[in-house]
């Protein structure tokens, strides 16, 4: 990432007049010495204050999502749509996207006893099996007996986003289970809480569950990933698991460490807040000084990385996932799609088609007119291609001058229509060039996905039915054979 770096001095020229001032501030501190007992005081005082102060704001983050799923849970709104059969899914849809809009909430949805569909605010998501590890918070959900549970999990709308959900269960007016229904709040911010109250009170604070596994902690966590693993620590783990509160004081190596754990019953999570016990009695003001001033610098570099870096690492995604030209997909990111959707129509029994694209005398533009006429031409196809395609389609640039397409939802039929469409549009556009008009022309192959086939098996099909509209005189639609592909 050197490139980033020498492009933005002035970032490193801010860090390091901050790092210059503060460590020129702590140099003029005057000395003396603090009371010996600061230890203990740190482990009757500060250390169970600073516990009851996160723990009182992971409450209160929680308590906006409990209230807002019960809400949701004894609308009329959603009971009527349930019991007039679920008959149209974008009202549901709507009104989802409504609650997520109103309170801000990261995401939410609503699960059908009834049809098993998942409805999202973006729609509808899938429907919900007990053979899928993914579902199984539902099906834990709707067996526990209170009204409501809370659970991490990955974002079914977005397996890249971890989230804490608020499931609540929807009864009608007879106790009957009709679904579950919430929001969900992202355990982002509770990371950064972490992270903020770790700056302000040199504590490393973490998450462990029932289990002793650590669940959350800031990114300067050390540890390890269970309490059952650190020396010391683990001599005391089966005390903390079955006691809601507690404090304690553990040795590891020549380091001693005081504790505060809670019970977080609406996560089911313990809260540990732990403190480096420093090895000299006396400690003196010019260190608490020092400290004080150098997690202040230390919190606004970080937040000048993140958002710095942040924002640099959203461009350089942007830029490897996006062919700059066209604006279409790169191949790089579309191969991940692509696989993603034939898995998709294996398990849902889904037509899945594809297009692949190639400009005819492509090169000829080039050798002719110059390399800015063919960006014309790579332009003005892309266009028209991604024009012609639905929200659910995704299109990528293959290679130099291809083009390739997945439909979901699509059989070779539909698809050659969509072929067809696009093939037209192609040839009825123009380009100018020096008052003269240049006609294009486009050829396609297409495929229809046969289970359990592979999808280099499906591109090798697709680009063979390509090769056959180039060997007939181009600018026109082929078909790939609906045989199988040959095993080894």
């Amino acid at each position: 990432m050197s490139h980033i770096t020498l492009r933005k001095p002035s970032f490193i020229l801010i860090s390091s007049l901050l790092l210059v001032t503060a460590f020129s501030a702590i140099s003029l501190i005057s000395y003396y010495v603090a009371n010996s007992s600061l230890n203990q005081h740190i482990k009757t005082n500060t250390l169970p204050l600073t516990s009851d102060t996160i723990y009182s704001e992971v409450q209160r983050d929680l308590l906006q999502p409990v209230l807002v799923s019960s809400l949701m849970a004894h609308d009329t709104f959603v009971h009527d749509w349930i019991e007039d059969g679920e008959l149209h899914p974008r009202q549901m849809q709507r009104y989802l996207t409504s609650i997520q809009t109103r309170y801000n909430a990261f995401t939410a949805f609503f699960v059908s006893e009834k049809t098993a569909i998942y409805y999202h605010s973006s729609g509808i998501l899938k429907q919900v099996s007990e053979s899928d590890p993914t579902d199984k918070w539902y099906f834990t959900s709707r067996k526990t007996p209170t009204e409501f549970d809370i659970n991490l999990d990955q974002d079914t709308a977005d397996s890249s986003t971890t989230t804490l959900f608020v499931n609540h269960k929807v009864n009608d007016a007879q106790g009957r289970f009709l679904g579950i229904i919430g929001v969900g709040l992202s355990s982002q911010r509770i990371k950064e809480l972490i992270e903020v109250y770790q700056n302000r009170y040199g504590r490393q604070v973490y998450f462990i569950d029932r289990q002793g596994n650590v669940t959350l902690q800031g990114s300067q966590f050390s540890g390890a990933d269970t309490i059952q693993k650190v020396a010391g620590l683990r001599d005391i783990a089966p005390l903390i698991l079955s006691t809601p509160s507690g404090s304690y004081s553990y040795s590891n190596g020549d380091r001693k460490y005081l504790i505060k754990t809670r019970f977080v019953p609406e996560l089911n999570w313990y809260l540990i807040v732990e403190h480096t016990q420093h090895s000299e009695s006396k400690i003196t003001a010019t260190l608490w000084a020092n400290l004080a001033i150098s997690l202040v610098v230390i919190l606004i570099v970080l937040l000048l990385q993140h958002f710095t870096l942040g924002g640099y690492q959203r461009r350089l995604e942007f830029m490897a996932n996006t062919d700059p030209l066209t604006g279409t997909a790169s191949r790089h990111a579309f191969e991940s799609t692509y696989v993603q959707i034939l898995s998709f129509a294996d398990r849902h029994q889904n037509p899945v088609s594809t297009i692949l694209v190639d400009i005819d005398h492509f090169k000829v533009f080039n050798d002719t007119h110059g390399h800015l006429l063919g960006d014309k031409v790579l332009t003005l196809v892309a266009t028209i291609l991604t024009d012609s395609l639905r929200k659910s389609d995704t299109i990528c640039r293959w290679g130099g001058d291809e083009f390739f397409i997945v439909l979901p939802d699509c059989n070779q039929e539909n698809a050659r229509l969509v072929a067809e469409k696009m093939r037209l549009q192609i040839e009825e556009s123009l380009l100018m060039v020096d008052d003269l008009r240049l006609g294009v022309t486009a050829s396609f192959g297409i495929a229809e996905y046969i289970g359990q086939e592979s999808a280099t098996e499906l591109f090798n099909r697709t680009d063979k039915a390509l090769y056959r509209a180039k060997s007939r005189s181009r600018n026109q639609v082929e078909g790939a054979s609906s045989n199988a592909p040959e095993t080894a």
